[in-house]
C-alpha cells in the first residue's frame, strides 16, 4: 500500500490496514500516560482501590506484607474505574517483585480469578505454592489492560 493512499482524504469503507509500526502525531493513547503507584491499605486481604487512577490501563500495586501459610490462599479485589471492564481486551496482573526470599519465604503466585463488571472490580488470588514455608514479604505487581473496542 502506498503512502499516497494513507495521505488521501477520500473516505474508504470496509478497508483493513495492517501496519507493523505507525507514527501518530497529536494523539495520546493510554500507553503514553505515566503509570500510577497504588498501595494496598491495612492487610493482604483488603480491597485495592484503583478507581481514581489517571491511567487505568497501566499501574503498579504494592501489597501489604503477605503471611500466607504454606499451601494457603488469600483473595482480594482490585477496584477499577467505572466502565473499564466493559471493553474487550486482555487484562494482566503479574508479579514482578517479591521482597521475601523465594523458597525460604514461600513461593507466591498471583492470578486473576474473575471479573465483576457490574461492580467495576476483579477478584485476585494469591497462592503460596511452597509445601512448608509461609510467605513473608510484600508483593509488587503490575496491572496492564490492552483495550480493544468497547462493547
Amino acid at each position: 500500500m502506498s503512502s499516497q493512499y494513507l495521505d488521501s482524504y477520500t473516505p474508504s469503507n470496509n478497508t483493513n490496514l495492517k501496519c507493523n509500526e505507525v507514527l501518530v502525531r497529536g494523539h495520546v493513547t493510554h500507553g503514553n500516560i505515566p503509570s500510577a503507584n497504588i498501595v494496598q491499605p491495612t492487610n493482604i486481604t483488603t480491597d485495592i482501590d484503583a478507581s481514581a487512577v489517571a491511567n487505568a490501563y497501566n499501574f503498579t500495586v504494592t501489597t501489604q506484607t503477605a503471611t500466607t501459610a504454606a499451601g494457603g490462599t488469600e483473595r482480594f479485589f482490585l477496584n477499577l474505574p467505572t466502565g473499564i471492564l466493559n471493553s474487550y481486551g486482555l487484562g494482566q496482573a503479574y508479579v514482578y517483585y517479591y521482597s521475601g526470599v523465594v523458597g525460604t519465604a514461600g513461593v507466591p503466585v498471583l492470578s486473576i480469578i474473575t471479573q465483576d463488571a457490574p461492580n467495576h472490580r476483579i477478584m485476585m488470588l494469591l497462592e503460596n505454592k511452597h509445601a512448608s514455608n509461609a510467605l513473608s514479604g510484600v508483593i509488587h505487581f503490575r496491572w496492564s489492560l490492552s483495550a480493544g473496542d468497547t462493547a
